[in-house]
């Protein structure tokens, strides 16, 4: 009797096609088998390669505000007294001793007990301190406040090749550029890439007395008001002349 041949069933296939692909995967090495693995994975997640497809960015940082015009740092330092200042002196309890006074042009002022204090180059405080520890020889514990009540160095000037030369009040934080537009401007021929301020610096000698220090700051207005070089635009100090060739 003849034999009858089956055909094969697609499941039959699909089994066999299975029991092949595990034997040859067993019989790789482990090496080759991890090989793999990591082909894959980079294929399927690309930023798990040497990097991603798209360079990468730090993130941005957030700008820093800039200071404001009237922080502690941007601010002119500690007032310094001058000739000609008129100062409170408050003695705490003591109305006697509290008193308005001027300092005279040699820089001393004149306090009862105490007789011609120096004041010029101090600070209020400094002085305040130098008061309470004089005073101190004749009532106990004395506390002594000193505040400005004139100053008569707040002042700066301009002269030279603008429309209003003259001096000028310094209320506040008084940058070169205003003060030229208080000036009222360059006249035609005023050369003002050429401005210098000059400026004296009030301090204390090795002696103790006062000395004073003049420096001259160049000032480039053509580059300032470009707004190439900010640092031009200084802050004017008491006493502060500029010059407009």
């Amino acid at each position: 009797m003849a034999s009858v041949r089956r055909p094969v069933s697609g499941f039959a296939i699909l089994l066999f096609t299975a029991v092949v692909w595990v034997s040859t995967a067993l019989a790789q090495p482990p090496s080759n088998r991890r090989g793999e693995a990591q082909t894959r994975s980079a294929v399927q997640n690309p930023s798990a390669r040497g990097g991603s497809t798209t360079p990468s960015q730090a993130p941005a940082r957030p700008a820093e505000a800039p200071p404001s015009l009237f922080d502690k740092d941007v601010l002119a330092p500690e007032y310094r007294i001058a000739p000609g200042d008129m100062l409170q002196v408050f003695v705490w309890k003591e109305p006697e001793l509290s008193r308005e006074v001027r300092v005279r042009p040699d820089g001393y002022l004149t306090m009862p007990l105490l007789g011609d204090i120096f004041a010029v180059a101090k600070s209020p405080h400094g002085l305040a301190a130098e008061l309470a520890q004089q005073l101190g020889r004749f009532i106990t514990a004395p506390t002594v406040t000193v505040t400005v009540a004139f100053s008569s160095n707040m002042r700066f000037f301009v002269v030279g090749e603008v429309a209003k030369p003259g001096d000028y009040q310094l209320l506040g934080r008084t940058t070169i550029l205003q003060a030229l537009a208080l000036a009222g401007g360059f006249r035609e021929f005023a050369k003002s890439e050429e401005i210098k301020i000059i400026r004296q610096e009030l301090g204390l000698g090795t002696d103790g007395r006062s000395v004073t220090r003049e420096m001259v700051i160049p000032v480039n207005y053509k580059s300032l008001a470009q707004g190439q070089q900010l640092r031009f635009n200084v802050v004017l100090k008491p006493g502060d002349t500029i010059v407009v060739p």
